[in-house]
């Protein structure tokens, strides 16, 4: 995937052009992705403002992303100008590295080395600063002045606790290691920028990890396509739960998968597409020798690029949004028994949910839906709303669960329905959670989709897990971020009516045209 934000550049190409120009006098032979990336980064609106003031950039490892910044770098020192610019990594040798390289390059050419005026290479101190630029300034006699200013220069930092560039005022601000970048960090830099009247801000990484806010906030962005953003991501498609498996025709490295929507992790194409410097400096053998040797997560994020990216409020970290999709119906039949209904009431006791499941014979699909205002603020209503459509429908199966405010109904629900109340304790909502899995796995489940049943949608997209007992999983209701109770009772709801559709006695239910 490569996702680029839109931006309104005019006819300002001419001084990024210039500065590869000026790069390949002084021995960067760049690749052609290389090439793109600073084309886009360095290229200026008409009045001369960066076209894009934010800049991201992921992609793996090896690829060529630390040239990228050296040119960049040194071109704001030598070309544009820039009066302070501060390098920032996560580690200091790394961040020392990079400074290295840039030393060895202006070192090795003696047209750099006379415009430098210093190269301060000790312990946390690392800078390059230039001799400064002549400044006209006409005093009141109209007499001309020469008068020297600081030169340009780049600091390099490591990000240590979250002082690591307080205190300095920069032009140019890279994070480079950003899939470890810390909103603390950020917090203690990101005002130094504040002052100026042409900023940018780069942020370059690898794959990001299940703590990579500050990036996943940047790459959400992305790929919105905010205004005045470049931002481009090297990685493939990978494939989700519920792609087809097949033991005969799959690959083994491949997890036997036979998908064709997605893209294989043991596929060359798939390297290639996550490694725009493929054919260049990565080599096609070597990427297959590490498929064998390295372990597969590791694989996965360092080579083709599949982040754990942390979750938000539209994550899809329980069920892909493909496969919640897959599962959209809006043209579904009308409910007819067997029915089971379940409800949940969220931990604060501010909103409850009910969800009805019937049986979709012809398809054999069990079907999902929230009857007509059953998913609404506060409590006080839902055992009444309960028992009204419990005499309406003489459903199979009411279920709630044993923890949180919904055990409060309990006792009153035996008085009410008798063994037709199946009650969810810990281990059951494990049982049937990993039930439910296997049925969206399966495709046996129907939804009405995003527009007709937003509220169960949003509840599954923004939904994690916790883990019940010695290994198993249930949806965390505790600290979670939005309703989760149209997702909890839906599972309930679907497992109920599974257990207990094979006792289904039509002589003792009454059918009826709709859920109400």
């Amino acid at each position: 995937m490569c996702a680029i934000a839109g931006y309104d550049t005019g006819c300002g190409e001419q001084q990024a052009l210039e500065a590869l120009e000026w790069a390949g006098a002084y021995g960067y032979e760049l690749d052609p992705w290389q090439e793109w990336s600073i084309r886009n980064m360095m290229a200026v609106k008409p009045n001369g403002m960066w076209a894009a003031p934010d800049v991201l950039l992921i992609v793996a490892r090896q690829n060529g992303k630390g040239t990228i910044l050296e040119v960049r770098e040194l071109a704001g020192l030598f070309c544009v100008g820039e009066k302070e610019m501060i390098h920032t990594a996560h580690q200091f040798k790394t961040s020392v590295k990079h400074f290295r390289r840039l030393k060895e390059t202006i070192n090795n050419y003696s047209a750099l080395r006379r415009a430098v005026k210093r190269i301060a290479g000790s312990h946390g101190e690392e800078s390059i600063e230039l001799f400064p630029r002549p400044t006209l300034i006409f005093g009141s006699s109209s007499k001309e002045v020469r008068q020297a200013t600081v030169g340009p220069t780049l600091y390099f930092h490591a990000r240590q606790g979250a002082s690591g560039s307080r205190g300095f005022s920069c032009d140019c601000l890279v994070y480079d290691e950003a899939m470890v970048l810390t909103d603390e960090q950020v917090g203690a830099s990101l005002p130094t920028m504040s002052a100026k009247p042409n900023p940018q801000i780069i942020v370059t990484g690898s794959a990001g990890m299940k703590d990579s806010f500050q990036m996943a906030k940047d790459r959400k962005r992305m790929k919105r396509g905010v205004p005045n953003m470049f931002g481009a991501e090297w990685s493939i498609d990978p494939h989700t739960d519920s792609c087809p498996r097949d033991l005969i025709h799959g690959r083994e490295s491949n997890y036997y998968i036979t998908c064709d929507k997605h893209d294989d992790r043991d596929d060359p194409r798939s390297w290639a597409k996550a490694n725009p410097a493929t054919g260049y400096r990565i080599r096609t053998e070597f990427t297959a020798s590490e498929l064998e040797k390295m372990p597969e997560a590791e694989f996965d994020r360092e080579r083709v690029s599949i982040g754990e990216w942390p979750p938000d409020e539209d994550a899809w970290a329980v069920i892909s949004k493909e496969a919640w999709t897959q599962l959209s119906n809006a043209d579904v039949p009308y409910a007819s028994p067997p029915i089971a209904f379940a409800a949940d009431i969220d931990e604060d006791g501010k909103k409850a949910t009910l969800v009805a499941a019937w049986d979709s014979r012809a398809e054999a699909r069990i079907v999902l839906e929230i009857p007509r205002n059953c998913s609404r603020n506060g409590s006080d209503w839902l055992l009444e709303e309960m028992d009204r459509i419990y005499k309406k429908w003489r459903p199979v199966a009411m279920a709630l669960p044993k923890s949180g405010p919904g055990a409060a109904l309990i006792e009153d629900a035996k008085k009410l329905w008798g063994d037709r109340l199946m009650a969810f304790g810990s281990g059951d909502e494990a049982a049937a959670f990993a039930w439910f899995l296997q049925q969206v796995r399966h495709q046996k489940l129907w939804h009405f989709g995003e527009e007709k049943a937003p509220t169960l949608w949003k509840a599954v997209a923004g939904a994690d897990t916790r883990v019940v007992g010695d290994g198993g999983k249930a949806v965390q209701r505790r600290d979670a971020e939005i309703d989760v109770t149209p997702f909890t009772a839906a599972i309930m709801a679907a497992y109920a009516l599974n257990a207990k559709r094979r006792d289904y006695d039509p002589l003792k239910s009454v059918a009826k045209a709709g859920t109400g």
